[in-house]
């Protein structure tokens, strides 16, 4: 049996975690970084690329790149992504878990390297407000990546249980989870090792990533009002642009202005055109604020489901990278009366807390307990009696949302018309009363009802939610004990069988085994070559693109070379780089 490990799969950043002696601790690469950014991609060369080296390439290579998949996660929406060399044509389309597997794959690597052994099993945590569809994809990716899913967690829940802030007496907590993609809020109860989740809202489209997107609008209107034109519509051109915005506002969270330049950004005729401008961290705050206070509605709809006012709160958390930005701090400051607690960092504590019900999980003396909820409701589509007649399409809620998981409910519905010989069982999940408003996630018959009046058949319609998010639902026909089972198989994503898992990981083995060095790098680097490579690999924000590419396309040589342990063509590109650095700084003060 291999070692069990704890998962945050970010929008942005992602991290694995392990629990030694009852502590949780990050793993970190090879690099020491302890995050793995969530992007991958194809070099030059045709070799996949994950974290680090994947981000670098992006703004030069968005065609062969990928970031920020969580958001479609749950979902057929398809990347399609050049995955040849720079002379191929060759593309390939994928889907949101396979790329997410590529990526718990690299964080499988990276805690084998680390530990030294087999890594076999996962705890991986997901957005409180992930619909069940977005659940199982997640469950789906780690499957392909050669993981056993033991338990899928909210992110919120994870934190809450990294926070020292357990004591005999009861505390009411809330966590604020902003992220890169997503936003969470849940408010728990902690009565000494036991973490219960009260109520939770969010949003799964709204994160850091959407504060990019409007910086880059802002800076391409101040390029428009600079030079009376547009900026080029091309990705390679608009991916620079965003990336220039989220180095903006990560500048914003500790200065008070952000410089851009982004050189040959566009052109008039033959005159090439500069971005340079500065930024004020009240235009950031300007732009961002809107979608901020969609987050306090969110906090509000949370307190209220749990029953609890602002004044109740023990402690407020906050989780997530995006929330190092200090207007977050304020408004939510502002909003609850209190300020929020520190001691963790926000981008680690969601991969600690997986890594502690790992633990849990596997009988480490860890002391937490945790009980989670149900993010939304779950019903079936049902007809009410009113004063105009029988209507249908009434979404009749079976489990409410917010109930502790695993959970069982039933209801009791009649036929609705005379000598009916059918009843359509639709289950969908949400909070509109029109059921056709919510998502659907399966349906089934019962059939053969003998002929009789109207309200003559009860159909008892139980539900049943476990650990891992799976539904089963199953109806009994009173008095006959005619019986129908449906395992809800949500829209937008198929469980693999056994057939399709293991073509799966077997091509996702190949992509791996073709680049040994996502995970080690084969031999060590001298410390001149170490500084000349993070020379490198920060000029490459700064060069033209096509200077860009080319430094690119050097330091994919070298890496090759220095993965196979070539210690001449080392050499050799050592000084190639160095001369191009050289003659690129020269011309690009």
């Amino acid at each position: 049996m291999g070692r069990t490990v704890g998962i945050d799969l970010g929008t942005t950043n992602s991290e694995v975690a392990i629990v030694e002696n009852g502590q949780a601790r990050v793993l970190p690469g090879d690099d020491g970084d302890l995050m793995l950014p969530s992007c991958v991609g194809f070099s030059d060369t045709g070799k996949l690329v994950v974290g680090r080296e994947a981000l670098r390439q992006y703004a030069a290579a968005p065609d062969r790149t990928v970031r920020s998949i969580k958001r479609w996660m749950g979902t057929d929406h398809k990347t399609t992504l050049r995955v040849g060399g720079t002379e191929s044509d060759e593309t390939r389309d994928y889907l949101p878990h396979e790329i997410s597997a590529m990526i718990l794959r690299a964080l499988k690597q990276r805690a084998e390297t680390t530990l030294g052994e087999d890594v076999t099993q996962a705890v991986i945590t997901v957005p409180a407000y992930f619909t069940d569809a977005q659940r199982q994809a997640t469950k789906t990716a780690g499957e392909i990546a050669g993981l056993e899913v033991l338990q899928i967690i909210n992110e919120p829940t994870a934190a809450a249980l990294t926070y020292d802030v357990r004591s005999e007496e009861t505390e009411q907590v809330l966590v604020y989870d902003l992220g890169g993609g997503t936003f969470d809020v849940s408010v728990v109860e902690i009565t000494g090792d036991v973490t219960e989740v009260l109520a939770s809202h969010g949003n799964n489209r709204l994160g850091g990533d959407d504060f990019d997107r409007r910086l880059q609008l802002h800076l391409a209107e101040r390029f428009r009002q600079t030079h009376s034109v547009d900026v080029p519509d091309d990705l390679a051109t608009q991916a620079r642009l965003l990336r220039a915005a989220e180095q903006v506002k990560i500048t914003l969270s500790s200065h008070a202005f952000a410089s851009v330049r982004e050189a040959f950004l566009g052109s008039k005729g033959k005159t090439a055109l500069h971005l340079e401008t500065e930024i004020a961290r009240s235009d950031f705050e300007e732009l961002i604020r809107p979608l901020l206070e969609e987050t306090l509605e969110a906090i509000d709809r949370a307190l209220a489901d749990a029953d609890l006012e602002p004044e109740d709160l023990d402690r407020v958390i906050l989780v997530g990278g995006s929330t190092r930005i200090p207007l977050v701090q304020q408004m939510v400051e502002e909003h609850l009366g209190q300020s929020p607690v520190d001691g963790v960092q926000p981008d680690l504590c969601v991969a600690l807390g997986a890594a502690l019900q790992a633990g849990v999980l596997m009988g480490e003396a860890v002391e937490a307990i945790l009980v989670d909820v149900i993010p939304h409701s779950l019903g079936i589509s049902a007809a009410v009696t009113t004063p105009i007649g029988v209507m249908p399409g009434f979404f009749s809620v079976i489990i409410p949302r917010n109930s502790v998981v695993p959970v069982s409910r039933s209801e009791i519905y009649s036929t609705v018309s005379d000598d009916q010989p059918a009843v359509e069982i639709e289950i969908f999940q949400g909070e509109n009363q029109v059921a056709e408003e919510n998502v659907p996630l399966g349906s089934y018959r019962v059939e053969g009802l003998a002929p009789g009046p109207a309200g003559s058949h009860q159909i008892e319609v139980n539900f049943d939610f476990d650990l891992n998010g799976i539904l089963t639902v199953t109806t009994t026909e009173k008095g006959k004990g005619q019986q129908g089972t449906l395992v809800v198989n949500y829209e937008g994503i198929q469980r693999l069988s056994s057939h399709e898992l293991k073509q799966a990981r077997a091509d996702l083995d190949a992509l791996f085994e073709a680049d040994e060095t996502i995970a080690t790098a084969a031999i060590p680097l001298d410390p001149e070559l170490t500084a000349l490579i993070e020379r490198a690999q920060q000029s490459l924000t700064t060069l033209a693109p096509e200077q860009a590419e080319e430094l690119q396309n050097l330091l994919d040589q070298l890496e090759t070379a220095i993965a196979i342990g070539e210690t001449d063509p080392i050499a050799d590109l050592q000084e190639e780089l160095a001369d191009f650095l050289y003659y690129a700084t020269t011309n690009n003060p």
